[in-house]
Order: C-alpha cells, then sequence, then structure tokens
C-alpha cells in the first residue's frame, strides 16, 4: 500500500514554496486562488510543526513503557472493553486487519484536508473558527505528547502484535525508524481530528445526513484500538483537550466582543 512520509524539512520547503505561490497571486490580483494557497500553507505548516516535533520527542522507551503500563491498568479498572481482546478477534481475517491499517493510514490527514477545502468553499464565514480550532488542538497535543507513553505495538509482553508491521503497511517501521515519533501516543490526534471533523460538519452543515460524519471519530476510535496504534485512553484525552480548545475559543469570542466600542457609541465620521 504506498503512501508518503515526507519529512518536517520537505514539509517546511513545501510551506514555503506554498507561501511564495500565495504572494504571487496576491501580487497579480488573483485574490481567491491567494487566499486557497495561503491556507493550505497553513496546513503545511502544522504538519511541519507536527514532524518537527517527533523528531525532537522523548526517545526514553522504558519511561513510555511504564506510563503506558499506567494507562492499561487505569483502564482495567474502568472495565474499558480490552484493547487486546479485539485485536485478537481480528487477527485471523487478514483482509479486515489490512483495512484497518489502510483506514489509520488514509483516515488521518485526508478526511481533514477535504473537511477545511468544505468550509473554505461553502462556508467562508465559519472557516476562520475551524482554522483556530485545528490549530488549538494541535498545539495543546503537542504540548501533552512531550510525556512518554508507548502505544500497545509496542507492548508485546502484553500480548499486542504490531499487525501494520507485520503487513508492511506500516507508517512507522520498527521502533527508532519512521515519522513521526513512535512515543506520541497519548493523546490521539488520529481521533481528535476525527472528532473535530465530526463537530465541523455536524454544526456548519443543515442537511440530514450530516450526522454520518459522526461515524468517522467512532470507526477511527476502534480502529486506533484494534492495530494496537493507540490505548482507548489515548483518544479520550485528546476529545476532552477539543472541548476545552472549544470552550476557549468561545470565550475568547466572548471577550473580543465586549472590548468592541458598540456602533451607537462610535464618533459620527466627519
Amino acid at each position: 500500500m504506498p503512501h508518503i512520509d515526507p519529512t518536517w524539512q520537505l514539509a517546511a520547503l513545501t510551506a514555503a514554496v506554498l507561501l511564495l505561490v500565495a504572494v504571487v497571486l496576491r501580487i497579480i490580483g488573483w485574490s481567491r486562488a491567494a487566499a486557497a494557497a495561503g491556507e493550505v500553507t497553513v496546513v503545511a505548516s502544522l504538519y511541519t510543526a507536527w514532524q518537527l516535533i517527533g523528531t525532537v520527542t522523548h526517545r526514553n522507551v522504558e519511561g513510555a513503557q511504564s506510563n503506558a503500563l499506567t494507562v492499561w491498568h487505569a483502564e482495567q479498572a474502568l472495565h474499558l472493553p480490552s484493547e487486546l481482546a479485539m485485536q485478537q478477534a481480528m487477527t485471523p481475517h487478514p483482509w479486515l486487519v489490512q483495512l484497518a491499517n489502510g483506514y489509520y493510514v488514509y483516515g488521518h490527514f485526508n478526511p481533514v484536508i477535504l473537511m477545511l477545502a468544505w468550509v473554505f468553499l461553502r462556508h467562508r464565514s465559519a472557516y476562520p473558527r475551524v482554522r483556530l480550532l485545528l490549530c488549538l488542538l494541535t498545539a495543546v497535543a503537542f504540548v501533552v505528547h512531550f510525556i512518554p507513553v508507548a502505544p500497545p505495538r509496542l507492548m508485546p509482553q502484553l500480548g499486542f502484535r504490531d499487525v501494520a508491521l507485520e503487513y508492511g503497511q506500516s507508517v512507522y517501521g520498527s521502533f527508532g525508524a519512521g515519522i513521526p515519533g513512535q512515543l506520541l501516543a497519548m493523546p490521539s490526534l488520529h481521533v481528535g481530528w476525527a472528532v473535530l471533523l465530526a463537530y465541523v460538519v455536524v454544526t456548519t452543515a443543515r442537511s440530514r445526513w450530516r450526522w454520518l460524519a459522526v461515524a468517522h471519530p467512532l470507526l477511527m476510535s476502534v480502529d486506533v484500538a484494534v492495530t494496537a496504534n493507540h490505548w482507548w485512553a489515548d483518544g479520550f484525552v485528546c476529545a476532552i483537550l477539543l472541548v476545552l480548545c472549544i470552550a476557549a475559543e468561545r470565550a475568547g469570542v466572548r471577550v473580543v466582543r465586549s472590548l468592541r466600542v458598540p456602533a451607537a457609541l462610535e464618533p459620527a465620521p466627519a
């Protein structure tokens, strides 16, 4: 299954080229195309930052595994469904394993990019808020990522298997290789971005079919568990972070509005 994993240097170069294109388009008067190029530049810059964080994050395997065991025991104490049992139920079916691996690879960036394009083209007034929420969630997740937590697939002593590596579908490869760093399990941006996508579609679209978007975070939550790329807690934490980001964005809007001078009090033009 082909896939592309550009380095942060290549992503940064792409962002720089896109920024130059946006400037040129603005100069020649193609404002709409320039705005689109500028927004793609923002996405490329976010990807650059994500990849760069992966190169400097903790590499303490022992500490990461200890933290992962804490998560594992906490989930057991809460009687959450076992990721191991779910993976073991899937592994006898190769086609299902490959489907789950593919969804993990292609269900992360692609739906978010399509969502951003849809909002930009069809609901332009909502785009700044959506972009801000994406940036806030990603930035907060970066901070939490500096706490090393090993994903289940790096815990073979518990019985987990790296099914993506076994089937040649891994975007990481063996430990120590791959992009981004392999100890960025907590929180799961795979789940967090999927929840954000569903939230944006449900609150922005007007069609009754918009509720189908809720299936994406549900499927992704199950997918990251059965492929042993994340614990349940990784998704829960990122969803909570998203709720906090939404609350912070709304609070910020209220503050900005309260600071504005009422139109009736503004001085009349000379």
